[in-house]
């Protein structure tokens, strides 16, 4: 009985240890380095679509222009909400 209990609890700790994340979000550094590498993957997939349906459509340069310019708009308008959000979190952890 006292051997199967042990097996148990030694279970359970073994999923405690699996269930932690490795690297904590809550870090600083972590929350702000993703958002460049972000910004400018959305910039270069819009830009590669662009670049395809140019070559799809035999376009010179049209749907590269729109599509990365609209890549820029909406990678930045996603790094502003994400600041945005990432400042009030930060002021309201000082505010306790």
């Amino acid at each position: 009985m006292e051997n199967n209990k042990s097996n148990k609890n030694k279970l359970s700790s073994l999923r405690e240890i699996l269930s932690k994340p490795i690297i904590k979000t809550e870090s600083k550094t972590f929350q702000y380095s993703g958002l460049g590498i972000q910004l400018s993957a959305t910039i270069l997939i819009f830009l590669f679509i662009g670049v395809w349906l140019d070559k799809v459509f035999e376009t010179k340069f049209l749907f590269t222009l729109i599509l990365t310019f609209i890549g820029f708009g909406g990678g930045f308008y996603s790094f502003y909400l994400t600041i945005k959000r990432l400042s009030e979190n930060d002021k309201k952890m000082k505010d306790k």
